[in-house]
């Protein structure tokens, strides 16, 4: 199943690096700014990224279909075509369609092997870049992140996020640390909810919550254009009140810091309302 040399990557060595080189040959003759360097490297490589992935499952796909074991078991339906969203971008791909000989459900294998669920049009790892971004900004702006060549809409981050676990875990016990100044950042959204059965223009509220500890701006970790919290720890999950979300923020706070010494506490709220 593993190819001594993807069709993508011979495609790459004869005409990409061609491009990358030129790129560079404009960037030195040219007005030598760095950011057209940096966003054209972008495109070519992520494009690549795109084709290594859709020649990777559909590779895959063409292994199952030939496969003897797969024949014993499963029997050919037709082929789709799926899209998903990814770091990369949009990635399209062909997959064949299966039934069981034995009866039940039908699948497409090749997308079982690589955990994309039925119907899923959004990677892992656009799900982890927005949960990043959440922890520091709003929902908006980690859509807007998560994913550098498609936007995800607030709703769809949102949804992500509070389908995650935030059971908290033990907080290790360290000597506590003497920091003097502490930030706690409250992220909240009012999401309208439409039951059913009930007139349209009726809705339920629901008040989804994060609120994350941090000792302010990371500069080792930080850039110009992306800033990294430091020693962040985030709480977060759907809460009639915030009560208990609160005080499972003040427990952490109590066992990690020596709060005799901390000079200032900068609470910081930011409220959107969809």
């Amino acid at each position: 199943m593993i190819s001594s040399m993807y069709n993508s990557i011979q495609h790459f060595n004869e005409f990409g690096v061609k491009k990358i080189e030129n790129e560079i040959k404009n960037f030195m003759e040219g007005n030598k700014n760095i950011v057209g360097l940096i966003l054209a490297l972008q495109k070519i490589l992520f494009e690549l990224g795109r084709d290594i992935i859709t020649e990777v499952l559909e590779n895959m796909d063409e292994y199952l279909r030939n496969s003897g074991v797969r024949k014993k078991k499963w029997e050919i339906v037709r082929k789709d075509k799926n899209r998903i969203l990814t770091s990369f971008g949009i990635v399209t791909y062909e997959r064949t369609y299966f039934k069981p000989k034995m009866g039940g459900k039908r699948h497409h294998l090749v997308d079982d092997m690589v955990g994309i669920k039925p119907h899923e049009k959004m990677s892992e790892d656009v799900i982890i870049n927005a949960v990043d971004e959440a922890a520091e900004s709003s929902y908006r702006k980690a859509g807007e992140k998560a994913s550098y060549m498609n936007e995800i809409s607030k709703q769809a981050v949102m949804d992500k996020i509070h389908n995650l676990d935030f059971t908290t875990t033990e907080t290790k016990k360290y000597k506590k640390k003497d920091i003097k100044t502490l930030y706690i950042e409250a992220d909240e959204d009012h999401v309208h909810l439409q039951q059913k059965g009930i007139n349209k223009s009726k809705y339920n509220i629901a008040m989804p919550k994060i609120v994350y500890v941090h000792e302010g701006i990371d500069a080792e970790k930080s850039s110009k254009s992306r800033k990294r919290l430091k020693n962040v720890k985030y709480f977060g999950g759907m809460y009639e009140n915030t009560e208990k979300l609160w005080l499972e923020a003040a427990d952490y706070i109590d066992k990690q810091y020596n709060m005799n010494y901390v000079e200032k506490i900068y609470i910081i709220e930011l409220m959107n309302v969809m």
